[in-house]
């Protein structure tokens, strides 16, 4: 045998010595060592449960505050919406024209679902853009997507008015 073979028996050799020690030892450490991670991670988890649950009955008593300051009180969002459009259109001199039924959407991977609220308003555009501002601004039933401004005319009394179709979006 060459000097050559013998390298190139050597290189194989000490490939499939390292090969095998990695099968039998190694592979079973490397495991190990990524479960005893994994559990670590979740005992130091387990320690913060406490904390995080008083963290979050803290939170849970501040949301109560912010709804309860916002004017937003009972458990049906679109009779609070309603009473509040109806509260802020006397106030304003705006007409409710339509009010229909809430769009509900369920997102199916992550379980999520968002309601859409659909409702038209008609009056003057300042007091259109003050109920808007108000909608969004001072009270937390969710974002106004869309708002579409329409002018239209009564051809029976030969005036125009202005109507406004509100897109009112609450993600749950």
């Amino acid at each position: 045998m060459t000097q050559r073979t013998k390298n190139r028996l050597l290189i194989t050799g000490l490939l499939l010595l390292a090969y095998i020690a990695y099968q039998y030892g190694f592979s079973k450490t490397v495991a190990l060592r990524s479960e005893v991670v994994k559990l670590t991670e979740q005992k130091i988890q387990y320690q913060n449960a406490p904390a995080q649950l008083a963290a979050l009955a803290a939170k849970e008593k501040q949301l109560d505050q912010i709804l309860e300051k916002n004017n937003v009180a009972g458990n049906s969002v679109q009779n609070n919406l309603l009473a509040t459009l109806n509260r802020l259109s006397d106030s304003t001199q705006v007409r409710i024209t339509t009010f229909e039924k809430p769009h509900i959407f369920t997102e199916e991977v992550s379980k999520k679902t968002t309601t859409t609220y659909n409702f038209t308003l008609e009056g003057d555009y300042r007091s259109l853009l003050h109920i808007l501002y108000q909608l969004e601004q001072r009270y937390s039933y969710g974002n106004i997507v869309s708002a579409g401004f329409i002018k239209k005319k009564n051809y029976r009394t030969r005036k125009q008015y202005l109507q406004c179709q509100v897109l009112l979006q609450r993600l749950n």
